[in-house]
């Protein structure tokens, strides 16, 4: 099998069969118009915390009553074991902060946030350890890691410029429409901070991706350099990247402890705890998943029902004037 795919993809003709094979998949709208708003449906279904009407919708391949179940089950011992204290304590608190039921999707930016907090930490440490072997403080047989230079540089200035306008939407909108960060701790003033230092820290990500490409057409040849631009490219280089990268860390430090306590609560809580946990991130990773199957099954069996898609149109077996209704719709109706 391998070698008929090696000898497929090296074949002369592959590159016109490919051709006509994407021609016919977007030649047929009405078939890749049903993708879309199958793909619609699934972007758009409500979180497992939340009643589906349509649990089975848009296909049976999406475990949505299976993720019910767990979020039911995990919601009916998180109720008793409230019912039998109380007052909350501390541990509960945290719980039902870091797993909120109307803002699902907190969870996630919790530990996205962690991850991008980590990574300017690591940002800033490698551009340290590379001023200290610049200035002959220390040597150059550093550990690997701390010698991706590049990676300080494209990586702190794509991210922090990501976190910047991230977080300078969320501390502009109420506290209801925040998603990924909790605002019901800040007040105006604290927002209003944020909001400034989201705003420098864009800033300054623009100026070091356009230091960045002038460096790199320094090296391509295509700019003359100089002293003065020597000395410029460096400062940004080596100190607006150091400071604004701070500042990133500073904006994502908040979400990022409660990050640190998610994590924290996945490794102690136990199985009734860790279910709803587990159901979230099942439901987003499967329609990841379910979004890239549809789409490559759609790709590649198109052209191969079109002759007898095509036949069935001819003697008027398949009739398209009819659209399809959801099953309680067609009850309705009758």
């Amino acid at each position: 099998m391998l070698q008929f795919l090696y000898d497929f993809l090296n074949w002369q003709y592959f590159g016109v069969v490919a051709i006509i094979w994407a021609i016919i998949d977007l030649v047929w709208v009405g078939r890749w118009k049903k993708l879309l708003a199958r793909i619609g449906e699934l972007i758009s279904k409500p979180w497992i915390f939340e009643a589906d009407d349509y649990p089975e919708k848009p296909s049976r391949l999406y475990p949505r009553v299976f993720l019910e179940q767990l979020a039911l089950i995990s919601k009916r011992a998180r109720e008793k074991n409230n019912n039998k204290k109380k007052q909350k304590t501390w541990v509960t608190s945290q719980r039902d902060l870091i797993f909120s039921s109307d803002k699902p999707i907190r969870t996630l930016g919790y530990l996205i946030s962690l991850a991008l907090f980590s990574f300017f930490v690591l940002a800033d440490a490698i551009i340290i350890a590379q001023t200290m072997v610049l200035l002959a403080v220390m040597g150059e047989n550093l550990p690997s890691i701390l010698q991706r230079f590049d990676l300080a540089i494209l990586g702190g200035a794509l991210l922090s410029a990501v976190v910047g306008i991230w977080m300078l939407i969320e501390m502009s909108a109420d506290k209801e429409n925040a998603e990924l960060v909790n605002l019901d701790k800040l007040n105006a003033t604290q927002r209003k901070i944020y909001r400034i230092i989201a705003i420098f820290t864009t800033f300054f990500a623009v100026i070091v991706l356009i230091a960045l490409a002038v460096q790199r057409l320094i090296s391509l040849g295509v700019l003359a350099s100089s002293p003065t631009s020597e000395i410029i490219l460096s400062f940004i280089l080596y100190g607006v990247l150091a400071i604004n990268n701070s500042l990133a860390a500073a904006l994502t430090f908040s979400p990022a402890a409660t990050g640190f306590m998610t994590v924290i609560f996945l490794l102690v809580m136990g199985i009734i705890g860790l279910l709803p946990v587990a159901a979230f991130f099942l439901d987003v990773i499967w329609r990841f998943v379910f979004v890239i199957l549809d789409v490559a099954v759609w790709a590649l069996f198109t052209p191969i029902i079109v002759i007898p898609y095509g036949i069935g149109m001819m003697f008027g077996l398949i009739n398209d004037d009819e659209d399809e209704l959801a099953p309680d719709d067609k009850a309705e109706e009758e």
